[in-house]
């Protein structure tokens, strides 16, 4: 059963901010990410959190267990290219989730695939002004 997660961060701004994402229980006490994190710095698909519970909310506490996949937030600034480099980025073996309104998306990049590769061709992008991106979460990553 999916459950919904409350993530509390400070944005860019320095500001308190919110982020719900899903997860579901695994052992009756810790819960695996279930999507893609947008804006939490520092988590990933399939890690393990903790969480604490306040009036029916579940909040994010801490995390237990790395999946080691990596995180990257990527915003295009030429909407031209997305879906092409969208579908590069599938093609590199990676998942995307992305916001409703588009522009904004965040990428999975599991552990088994060549972190370099993705970085070299996001570095071209952004060089080319098509998109800008943040490593949010270095899983598996050796550089």
């Amino acid at each position: 059963m999916r459950n919904k997660i409350t993530i509390t961060y400070r944005d860019l701004k320095g500001e308190i901010a919110e982020e719900t994402i899903w997860a579901e229980l695994v052992n009756n006490e810790y819960y695996k990410i279930d999507n893609i994190p947008f804006f939490a710095p520092n988590l990933a698909y399939n890690d393990i959190i903790s969480v604490e519970e306040d009036d029916g909310v579940l909040y994010f506490n801490t995390l237990i267990k790395s999946s080691m996949h990596t995180t990257i937030q990527i915003i295009f600034f030429d909407r031209h290219k997305e879906s092409e480099v969208l579908k590069k980025i599938e093609e590199m073996g990676c998942a995307w989730e992305g916001m409703q309104g588009g522009a904004y998306y965040a990428v999975d990049v599991p552990p088994n695939i060549n972190y370099n590769s993705i970085k070299v061709f996001l570095d071209e992008q952004q060089q080319n002004l098509v998109l800008d991106y943040k490593e949010a979460c270095l899983g598996n990553v050796s550089k």
